[in-house]
């Protein structure tokens, strides 16, 4: 975020300006907690001395906008109620409701009755877990920075280690701030309701913050292009939380009030409203003209108090990269929420908890059968528990208890269905990719057979996996990377990377074993040349094995630390044909005086060695 620099205020930007000029350049909630929630002053505070008069039109197209996405959203929620009832339970609590209602004082009470058999509920945590650690595992790398192009070009050691260092430095303040563990619900969302928004603000203490919404808190709006574009929220917070994140002297007089009661007035909620759209002006009838937010900003970000008092916002801040993300595991058209793969398995979840109520229905009568009775014992004591005794006056076949019919269900069967409906669940939700060998109970499988298999669910992974590269894990880097950049915690960058667009590359496991099917293909092309090169040396020219090398270090993302730079390795093969040339030499001077040696012990006669014949040193003396 950058400050203001245009001339001739507008009304609209004066109280944009006086509001920043005491946030040191950056928003309320950038620095909430609790050291400057307890240097809150303790009294109302007089109105602001500025106002903005084009509030009232903005906060009417915002609420217009929100109340027509809560229409387009209305089939959506009817169908994520469902979900929440049989696979995620709690987590929907507002999703039922027209609005989150403040006070009702109720996210306590017992939501999880629907469910019978929690299958659905386990393997979609699995499924989740295995997508979230599989894409973007807190415990290994599963991104690496690299420029966008000609990557073979930029080899040097400097560009190399600026890589390494900004990736450290990314992971260190991910792993410090809350961005997994919101990260391990986010996707818990995505996997059942098929969208899982996520908010990543700048944060004074941890650097950045994360938030995941509830489902039923947002509404999207997707753009031509079919990305989320825009992102609505309306919550509830308590005065507390409020005044924490935006401060007492931004809000309203309503909240201020209660603020000064303190007591049991910090824990009143208020409804809370907020909208990050595109940085558009607006010139609607009715509503007069609204400039765009000045600052050459992308993004706006407004907070307001819902139904409430207040004559400016609570927080209106500007983004030059969109601060949320709203991946989905799969879209139809242009929809703004996604589909999931909860939906797809959600009626086998379904006839799961029918059956497994039928199943213990039927072995209930088996062990509590209804009863017939005789009317003798109409008003006298009875019992059917094992050990009790009942009396009658004559023990005949009229007199005293039997079972109504004899039931005698088939419950070995309705275990066999309930078992298959319970592997066609974890089947759905991807179980066996993700516990492959537990699944399957063969622990005698080979690492080829495990990757073969694997490859095959991969297939029908694959396209999923690039979507949440493309809508979650992409956004969320060049966030966290445009954060340290304005805060200024980036290394300076090398010379051979100015004017080169960076681009990302994603390692996480999922990623490389997308990638398997290139490298075994490379791996059965290097040891078929190998075999041929025994026979025929000559192979050895069809291909190049350094390249090879680099483009099997490439796809497996290996550290480019370990291979040597094309510099050091001119080095080390001049340094090695210089070794080469000396030995040869010693040996040709060793060679000479070895032949030398056996040419002096070579008698020739008359007193002459080969040598000396061979120099002319002598001449053999003539026979007598």
């Amino acid at each position: 975020m950058t400050d203001d620099n245009t001339t001739e205020p507008s009304p609209y930007k004066r109280a944009r300006v006086a509001r920043r000029a005491s946030q040191a350049h950056h928003a309320d909630y950038e620095g909430m907690g609790a050291k400057r929630f307890a240097r809150q002053p303790p009294r109302i505070l007089p109105p602001p001395a500025y106002r903005n008069e084009d509030w009232t039109a903005l906060r009417g197209h915002l609420e217009q906008r929100l109340n027509m996405l809560r229409s387009w959203r209305y089939s959506w929620v009817e169908n994520w109620w469902l979900l929440e009832g049989y696979i995620l339970p709690r987590r929907g609590i507002f999703i039922n409701a027209a609005m989150p209602t403040p006070n009702t004082m109720i996210r306590g009470v017992q939501v999880n009755q629907n469910i019978v058999d929690p299958t659905g509920t386990y393997a979609m945590r699995r499924c989740a877990a295995g997508m979230f650690n599989g894409l973007m595992s807190p415990s290994r790398p599963w991104f690496k920075l690299k420029p966008a192009f000609f990557a073979r070009d930029i080899a040097d050691p400097d560009s190399q280690e600026w890589f390494e260092e900004v990736e450290s430095r990314m992971y260190t303040v991910m792993a410090r701030s809350n961005f997994y563990t919101e990260g391990a619900g986010q996707y818990e969302d995505i996997v059942t309701f098929g969208t899982g928004p996520q908010i990543i603000y700048e944060d004074d203490q941890d650097i950045i913050r994360c938030y995941t919404p509830c489902p039923g808190e947002y509404f999207i709006a997707a753009g031509a292009d079919l990305r989320a574009q825009s992102l609505y929220r309306l919550w509830n917070m308590t005065v507390a939380q409020i005044v924490d994140m935006f401060g007492v002297a931004n809000c309203p007089p309503s909240v201020q009030k209660q603020w000064q009661s303190k007591g049991g007035s910090l824990e009143v909620e208020w409804l809370v409203a907020h909208a990050i759209e595109p940085n558009f002006p607006i010139d609607a009838p009715g509503m007069g003209r609204i400039d765009a937010l000045p600052g050459d900003f992308t993004y706006r970000e407004i907070y307001w108090l819902y139904g409430g008092d207040g004559d400016y916002p609570m927080s209106l801040t500007g983004f030059n990269d969109p601060p949320f993300v709203a991946p989905r595991w799969a879209i139809t058209s242009n929809d703004p929420y996604g589909r999931s793969v909860g939906m797809d398995v959600f009626f086998d979840i379904l006839q799961l908890q029918v059956e497994t109520k039928r199943k213990a229905e039927a072995i209930e009568k088996l062990v509590r059968p209804p009863m017939l009775a005789s009317m003798d014992l109409k008003n006298e004591p009875n019992s059917i528990l094992p050990g009790r005794v009942t009396y009658v006056n004559q023990l005949d076949a009229g007199k005293g208890m039997r079972p109504i019919y004899t039931v005698n269900p088939e419950i070995a069967e309705m275990q066999q269905d309930i078992q298959a409906i319970q592997v066609r669940i974890k089947e759905g939700f991807f179980n066996d990719l993700f516990a492959m060998l537990e699944q399957t109970g063969d622990h005698r499988m080979t690492a080829t057979e495990v990757s073969q298999r694997n490859q095959e669910k991969l297939q029908l992974l694959g396209p999923v996996i690039e979507r949440l590269q493309n809508e979650d894990l992409g956004p969320k880097v060049k966030r966290v990377f445009r954060v340290l950049e304005r805060k200024g915690l980036l290394p300076p960058l090398p010379q051979s990377l100015h004017g080169v667009p960076l681009g990302i590359e994603y390692v996480g496991m999922l990623s490389l074993a997308q990638k398997a099917a290139k490298t075994a293909t490379m791996e059965r092309f290097a040891n078929t040349a190998m075999a041929l090169e025994q026979r025929d040396p000559s192979v050895a020219d069809c291909w190049d094995k350094g390249e090879w090398l680099k483009e099997y270090g490439d796809d497996l993302s290996l550290s480019k630390r370990i291979m040597n730079s094309p510099q050091k390795i001119q080095q080390l093969r001049q340094t090695r044909a210089q070794a080469q040339q000396q030995a040869n030499a010693q040996a040709t001077i060793s060679h000479a005086a070895d032949t030398a040696k056996t040419l002096s012990d070579v008698d020739v006669g008359g007193g002459l060695n080969a040598i000396q014949l061979m120099t002319g040193m002598a001449q053999p003396a003539a026979a007598g």
